[in-house]
């Protein structure tokens, strides 16, 4: 893991406190961040059928997650992984290192908006926009699964010779993409490693034993309208 000596004054500080659906989704890649750190946090489990709407305009982008920085709303989720691998020194300190991982994390990323309208798609019984993508998704991963294994050194990090945040951020969302596509990784031995070196992290394995179901909303189950 990169890091210097002492934790930033922000890191040793801050109070984390996360919001987010009753769903592993985007706040995922965030709390193997907060565990992989040992960082302590409290989490807020909104129900994204029953509760949402009333709680929606508590939030200053009317969206979650959200991390809570000392009361302070902090949104994205790339943006809330980032802050959290710089707090806590999980970083390349090379820019155009930096600027490339960031590039992966915004492909692996962009991925979650059609899952996310495949969700609904399923939710709202169009089996023809599910079934579109569902196939969407099914082209996309893999191009990023290929452009991570390029991007993967024979450390086994990405674009590093140590951990940084964005390894435990794909190997996070790696971790979801699988429960939907079961052999998604199977022809990129460097992700699966990846993926298998990350989760044995003492907390992150702890939170993969421990972590509730799937609800409803996100649940693998007939995610393919054709089955």
């Amino acid at each position: 893991m990169a890091q210097t000596d002492e934790l930033s004054p922000i890191a040793e500080m801050s109070t984390y406190h996360l919001v987010y659906f009753n769903m592993r989704g985007r706040a995922e890649p965030i709390r193997w961040i907060l565990l992989a750190a040992d960082v302590d946090y409290s989490e807020e489990i909104i129900d994204v059928l029953s509760d949402w709407k009333s709680r929606k305009e508590d939030y200053d982008w009317g969206n979650v997650p959200v991390l809570m920085v000392d009361g302070n709303q902090l949104h994205q989720t790339t943006v809330i992984s980032r802050y959290l691998g710089e707090a806590q020194n999980m970083i390349s300190k090379d820019l155009w290192t930096v600027t490339r991982q960031q590039e992966l994390v915004e492909g692996v990323h962009d991925a979650t908006y059609i899952l996310s309208d495949l969700f609904i798609a399923r939710l709202r019984q169009d089996p023809g926009y599910q079934a579109n993508m569902y196939n969407k998704i099914k082209g996309r991963l893999p191009i990023i699964c290929m452009n991570v294994e390029r991007a993967i050194t024979e450390d086994g990090w990405i674009y590093s010779d140590e951990m940084t945040w964005v390894d435990i951020f794909v190997a996070a969302y790696f971790d979801l993409f699988t429960h939907y596509f079961p052999n998604i990784l199977d022809n990129y031995p460097g992700c699966q490693d990846l993926v298998k070196r990350v989760s044995e992290i003492p907390k992150i394995a702890k939170r993969i034993e421990e972590r509730p179901d799937w609800s409803d909303f996100e649940s693998p189950k007939s995610i393919n309208p054709e089955g």
